[in-house]
């Protein structure tokens, strides 16, 4: 294992004629926009790609073609094909292996496992990493890794892949991650054919109705701790199957409770079908809760990080409410 640059990087992927890309569980839009830009960037280029999502993905990202990019290859077939040609494994904005889930194993039997990431926390796995915890988003590593590749700019169905990417990690441009190079890296991108209208509608304005009443339920059920700088909320199995909602349709309720006034910390709690408790943690105005999330073996940035607990939801918040005393 070994640190490389953007440069490296991009040559072994030249090398390659066949590519898994990956990418993290319950998949977020910076995740499926890194997805969809890699599979038709790298297919341009003659190779043969494929993309390996855990579980379902995002409704409202299915204007990308995540429909027809990501999960077209059977894991029987995926099998196969690793084990009878050199097949290069690339994982995007994953902080570590085990955020690969089902698709851990696949990515390791790899001949060349390469990892691209933006994650501070990722402290490398693979063959080959280059992860840079400066940028905003993993889409615009990649925008620079496409740049230094030097195949010409990017086609407009990329942009929109990478600019709906950097626009769900920066929070439309609103959080701290938002940095004058993210700015100029959207311009460049609208530049190139990105709609930012086209893409805050789909994002933004066509959320089923079940995500709704996930949210009304999660909401109803938070609390304000801590004399208000801290809200937590539960997303049980149970207030899924009411709505109507899979574990990937969570996010909503994450960014919602983060409008709260007053609050510096977001905690959200989810009940996972494996029998784990994913936390999904959320700092405002600074607050540091990767630190929370590296005590469980988690990871991720300072204001917006996450670890998986074992046991009940109501061990997992005991644990967690545990290590917040220490900072709060």
């Amino acid at each position: 294992m070994s640190a490389v640059t953007l440069a490296d990087l991009g040559a072994r992927l030249e090398k390659a004629s066949d590519i898994f890309v990956f990418t993290h569980e319950v998949a977020d839009g910076d995740a499926l926009g890194s997805m969809v830009a890699l599979v038709l960037y790298l297919r341009a280029l003659g190779k043969q790609v494929y993309a390996f999502v855990p579980g379902r993905v995002q409704a409202s990202y299915r204007f990308l073609g995540t429909d027809e990019l990501l999960n077209t290859m059977a894991e029987g077939e995926a099998w196969k094909m690793v084990r009878s040609r050199r097949v290069t494994c690339l994982s995007a904005d994953a902080a570590d292996v085990d955020r690969l889930a089902q698709w851990k194993n696949l990515f390791l039997a790899g001949a060349d496992r390469l990892v691209l990431d933006h994650h501070a926390s990722n402290e490398g796995f693979g063959d080959a990493f280059y992860v840079d915890g400066t940028s905003g988003s993993c889409c615009e590593v990649l925008l620079a890794l496409f740049t230094v590749m030097g195949h010409g700019p990017v086609d407009a169905r990329v942009a929109t892949a990478l600019y709906a990417g950097l626009a769900a990690d920066t929070g439309s441009f609103q959080y701290a991650n938002t940095t004058a190079a993210s700015l100029m890296h959207a311009a460049q991108l609208v530049e190139l054919g990105a709609s930012p209208e086209d893409i805050s509608r789909n994002v933004n304005e066509a959320r089923p109705y079940s995500a709704l009443k996930l949210v009304a339920a999660s909401v109803t059920d938070s609390r304000l701790l801590y004399s208000g700088q801290v809200v937590l909320a539960h997303v049980t199995r149970r207030m899924l199957e009411e709505a109507g909602c899979d574990e990937e349709d969570t996010e909503a309720v994450t960014n919602e409770l983060r409008r709260i006034a007053g609050t510096r910390v977001v905690i959200v709690l989810k009940e996972s079908s494996d029998g784990t408790v994913k936390v999904s943690l959320r700092g405002k105005y600074g607050f540091d809760v990767k630190r929370i999330a590296l005590a469980f073996g988690g990871g991720g940035h300072v204001l917006a990080a996450g670890c998986t607990l074992p046991g009940t939801i109501e061990r997992a918040e005991a644990d967690v409410l545990a290590e917040l005393d220490k900072y709060v």
